[in-house]
């Protein structure tokens, strides 16, 4: 978006949060904004460009960082959810990974598989993979499994980033490594799904617990 249909969306997204009198005086541009909402706790986005190109949209909130990675179709194919621990500390709770055909022009329309993978503190990982096979109509097969021992989640924690300075969250490759996280998985579930509508899902280094062509272009 231009500068003022940027200033209009942050408004509609933050005007019943804040006094009238605050967007008044900080809402004259986006990085005036970013840099009160930053300062104050409060929600404010950034993109982030790698060669003149979008390559990660952050949304910093009270509560959460959400970082989504962005291919060279604007279509979002990591996702990154940290929760605010204290005013330092955050941790990553959540990371989805989306693969699509590459024959659409819609997200939902092309994506082939994600994998959603949900964290805790003391070490606990769930993992739901959905395949879409698109046919007539789309089956979903579905597996949702479960580490049977907790796994090593010292490199979930990052420093709460201050105006300015993401590049600690704007490389995943440095948050998902390659590893182990999956060796002790049990299955709990396969449930294979057919629909005839849209569901909607909510670098090229290789990691072990990904599929080979996860980020294949």
């Amino acid at each position: 978006m231009d500068e003022e249909n940027s200033l209009d969306n942050i408004k509609d997204l933050v005007a019943d949060d804040i006094k009238k009198e605050v967007w008044k005086k900080h809402g004259i541009s986006t990085t005036e904004w970013a840099k009160y909402a930053a300062a104050n706790n409060l929600w404010y986005p950034v993109t982030v460009y790698k060669d003149n190109n979008p390559h990660c949209y952050i949304i910093i909130s009270e509560d959460l960082v959400e970082v989504r990675f962005l291919d060279e179709r604007l279509f979002e194919y990591v996702y990154m959810a940290y929760k605010k621990m204290d005013a330092e500390k955050m941790f990553l709770v959540k990371v989805y990974v989306r693969e699509y055909y590459h024959k659409k022009d819609k997200p939902l329309q092309d994506v082939k598989k994600d994998i959603n993978m949900i964290f805790s503190v003391e070490g606990g990982l769930n993992v739901r993979t959905r395949d879409f096979i698109r046919e007539e109509s789309v089956k979903v097969i579905e597996d949702n499994m479960e580490a049977a021992h907790p796994v090593n989640v010292s490199q979930n924690w990052k420093s709460i980033p201050k105006y300015g300075e993401y590049d600690e969250i704007s490389n995943y490759e440095d948050v998902i490594k390659p590893g182990d996280l999956l060796r002790d998985i049990d299955t709990s579930l396969k449930s294979p799904v057919s629909q005839d509508d849209e569901v909607n899902p909510d670098s090229k280094k290789e990691n072990k617990w990904l599929p080979p062509d996860w980020n294949k272009n």
